[in-house]
């Protein structure tokens, strides 16, 4: 089961965007229904109603719609205790108006990382029948530059109600990560909320290929997740938040 899920995240990673975009991901997501998963996709007009608008200013420059998949796995019905997944799924990552270097930007296919690897948790979670309750947000846009797209300066309302100042439009992650996880936490009693995603490379310059960077604000929360590391032989490093 576990390395399904793997496989199914490398495969996920590895495609190219003209392949996988925000609506053929969603729609492989809805596959996941075949297994156990409740999946319900999100569209850009419920998103924008909803007020997800921090999120759908990083879609606005894409022909691509931008999407959120709830991913829900209720392996144990009497406990209301439930873990929240957040996932970055930036399908491609030109850095919109302030466009990327053209080097290396062909492996901005893979800044949907964090949906891809939550995607293959839940694949997982299901073959495995884990007595666990688990909900999943995957944030799915395509950050391009366009007449349409947003722009150094812009002011944008997030869902939570604060003000954003777009400085650089290459700071997208952080804008599909704030809400979701004011959504998460609004919508699901979690106890806690894991958020993975492929936000700078600057954690590799520190830490290299083969530790994944920690941030946490709750002492009790970092310290099991970094036992389930420990256990699962992942190797991580807190870094300062």
């Amino acid at each position: 089961a576990v390395c399904k899920g793997v496989f199914y995240t490398r495969d996920l990673t590895n495609e190219p965007s003209n392949h996988l975009n925000t609506e053929s991901f969603s729609e492989k997501l809805k596959q996941l229904t075949n297994i156990g998963i409740e999946v319900k996709v999100l569209s850009e007009k419920t998103l924008e109603q909803i007020g997800m608008n921090a999120l759908l200013a990083v879609a606005k420059g894409s022909v691509n719609p931008a999407k959120v998949v709830l991913l829900e796995w209720n392996g144990r019905p009497r406990s209301a205790k439930r873990l929240g997944l957040v996932g970055k799924g930036v399908m491609f990552d030109s850095g919109g108006i302030s466009l990327k270097p053209a080097n290396g930007m062909q492996e901005m296919t893979g800044d949907m990382g964090g949906s891809a690897v939550i995607a293959g948790l839940f694949k997982t979670l299901a073959l495995r029948k884990s007595k666990a309750n688990v909900v999943g947000l995957l944030g799915l846009v395509e950050n391009m530059p366009s007449s349409k797209a947003m722009k150094p300066g812009d002011i944008i309302n997030s869902y939570k109600g604060d003000t954003i100042e777009v400085v650089n439009t290459d700071a997208e992650g952080r804008l599909v990560l704030a809400d979701l996880l004011w959504y998460c936490q609004k919508k699901y009693q979690t106890s806690g909320i894991i958020d993975i995603a492929t936000l700078t490379g600057a954690v590799e310059v520190a830490l290299g290929q083969e530790y994944c960077g920690l941030f946490s604000n709750s002492q009790k929360f970092k310290s099991e997740l970094i036992s389930a590391f420990q256990k699962s032989r992942e190797k991580v490093w807190e870094l300062p938040l």
